[in-house]
């Protein structure tokens, strides 16, 4: 490759800066659970980097072999949580694969998931009420679970495949405020899998903040955050989600998310994908001072004393907590959803043995890698099965998703995997009245026969 007509060689400066920093220590292999797996240094961050920076100097070219080496990532962010230099290796990968996508095209796939997630909101819609009629012709309802299984074989889903069931109607366009304007307000950035999917997530969410006394607005016109467009070096398309994002979100209003993914590409994603563009990277770091993760903003602005009160009825569930590397490592949200979940169930989760290990869903990672999705996954529902809990408690709908397929695949105690407001609305009075007369949602998902 001649240096000239290098396109990777624009990446130069930002490798060099990184890869300055690093000390060789390995700790990003201790961390990184695509390694794990391969125990191939290509794999780690450092390999990656040191690939990466090969292919700016022009000593190395774009082969099919290094971008799967770079594609194959789950950007879980541990490498750089690990590393006591705070080196970025997700920005580098990230960047890389951007260069690759401008000059070789994004992968089939990726290509059709950003396509669908990139129409405007009424088609989707549109197509969530065809497509929740049409489910039951393609796959059959799991008894006592949210899922589905395939009646017949198809690409990508085998069979034990977790597939949640797809909402008859949109969250945002079904929601109708139940409160008159509040002095304390918030937005709800839902996201796609809690608008389209696992809609009782943003149901238990307003539940909660109904009972705090906390108006919630639901911007009808946001958009995807654009994560899955991102992380496959789609870039163009990331950043016109986030224009649109930010007119649905104009103001000063806090934002709330309840995904973790989400919440990362609102509070940093777009800022590192934005480039030079100055009132443009003002207003989006205006959105992001702006973005909490619910847990976050629950324990920090509504305070535990208020929300202990709101829960006087906790469920006695036994649970253990997963963390979502978006919260735990991206954004440094730990104790935020364990004290939730103590003030919901009356005791503070158990702790798993590795807390901060991935689950292996990675967006679509878990579709263009299976293979390694599913060894991560098995490692960490061995770790959960390990807790005997009657709960599996998390704050990412990405994460449930992949949760509930390992669950699945190795059943034992406990059966479903629930996000953390979920678990909250089941304390609540009302929630409690209900369930005398009727099981839990809660209780009903969480213990074995």
């Amino acid at each position: 490759m001649s240096q000239p007509d290098n396109p990777f060689r624009v990446l130069g400066p930002l490798v060099e800066t990184e890869l300055s920093k690093c000390r060789r220590c390995g700790d990003c292999k201790a961390n990184c659970p695509v390694y794990g797996e391969k125990l191939m240094e290509r794999y780690t961050a450092r390999g990656k980097m040191m690939m990466i920076q090969a292919l700016a100097q022009g000593e190395l070219e774009p082969t099919k072999g290094v971008r799967e080496a770079i594609d194959n990532c789950l950007l879980c962010t541990g490498c750089v949580n690990r590393c006591n230099n705070h080196i970025r290796a997700d920005k580098l990968i990230m960047m890389a694969r951007y260069v690759f996508a401008k000059q070789q095209g994004s992968p089939l796939l990726k290509k059709m998931i950003g396509a669908a997630l990139s129409q405007p909101n009424a088609l989707l819609e549109a197509q969530t009420r065809i497509g929740s009629r049409l489910m039951p012709l393609f796959f059959k309802k799991v008894p006592e679970t949210s899922g589905l299984l395939r009646r017949f074989p198809m690409p990508m889903v085998d069979g034990k495949q977790y597939v949640p069931e797809i909402a008859s109607k949109a969250f945002r366009a079904a929601y109708k405020a139940n409160l008159p304007p509040r002095a304390e307000k918030v937005m709800f950035f839902t996201g796609c899998m809690i608008n389209y999917a696992m809609t009782s997530i943003a149901e238990s969410l307003v539940r909660v903040m109904t009972a705090l006394d906390i108006e919630v607005i639901v911007p009808p016109t946001q958009q995807c955050c654009g994560t899955p467009m991102a992380a496959c070096g789609d870039f163009d398309a990331a950043l016109a989600r986030a224009g649109e994002n930010l007119e649905a979100f104009n103001g000063d209003c806090t934002i709330i998310t309840a995904c973790a993914s989400c919440g990362h590409m609102l509070r940093e994603g777009y800022l590192n994908i934005c480039g030079d563009d100055a009132p443009l990277r003002r207003q989006l770091q205006n959105m992001a001072d702006r973005t909490m993760d619910v847990t976050e903003y629950l324990c920090r602005h509504v305070g535990m004393d208020r929300i202990r009160r709101a829960l006087s009825c906790p469920t006695g569930l036994t649970a253990v907590y997963h963390d979502p590397c978006h919260l735990r490592k991206a954004q440094r949200i730990t104790e935020e959803p364990r004290e939730l979940i103590a003030a919901a169930t009356g005791a503070r989760p158990r702790e798993l043995r590795s807390p901060d290990a991935c689950c292996g869903l990675g967006g679509t990672y878990a579709l263009t890698h299976m293979e390694v999705s599913k060894q991560v996954q098995a490692k960490k529902i061995a770790d959960i099965h390990s807790a005997d809990t009657e709960a599996l408690l998390t704050a990412c709908p990405g994460c449930i998703l992949q949760l509930e397929d390992g669950l699945r695949r190795w059943p034992g105690r406990p059966r479903r995997a629930l996000h953390v407001v979920e678990a909250m609305a089941a304390a609540l009075p009302s929630q409690a009245e209900q369930h005398r007369t009727q099981p839990s949602t809660v209780a009903a998902a969480s213990i074995p026969e």
